[in-house]
């Protein structure tokens, strides 16, 4: 299955963590912050909690530990996650 994961099940494995830690108000507060120009390139998360051990822990769901080759996969997840609002589960992408 290692191989096999998608950015899709990246993202939603990756909202179900933050789901977890966070309240429905502080993800609420992240989109609002994200939304704003100051937070350009950068995500609202980290004011709340590290987000960076979140999608280590989704990956590890998969088996799989961070590596750098990895990192256009994370991106894209979190990139899918934001624009979902973190909410769980990710809707699948038809390609």
């Amino acid at each position: 299955m290692t191989s096999m994961v998608t950015a899709d099940d990246l993202a939603s494995e990756f909202c179900r963590i933050l789901r977890d830690w966070l309240t429905s108000d502080e993800l609420a507060e992240i989109d609002r912050r994200n939304s704003l120009p100051e937070y350009s390139g950068c995500c609202a998360s980290h004011d709340f909690c590290d987000p960076n051990q979140a999608m280590a822990d989704a990956l590890s769901v998969f088996g799989l530990a961070f590596d750098t080759e990895m990192c256009d996969l994370i991106n894209a997840a979190w990139s899918i996650a934001s624009s979902n609002g973190f909410q769980e589960p990710v809707p699948s992408r038809v390609n």
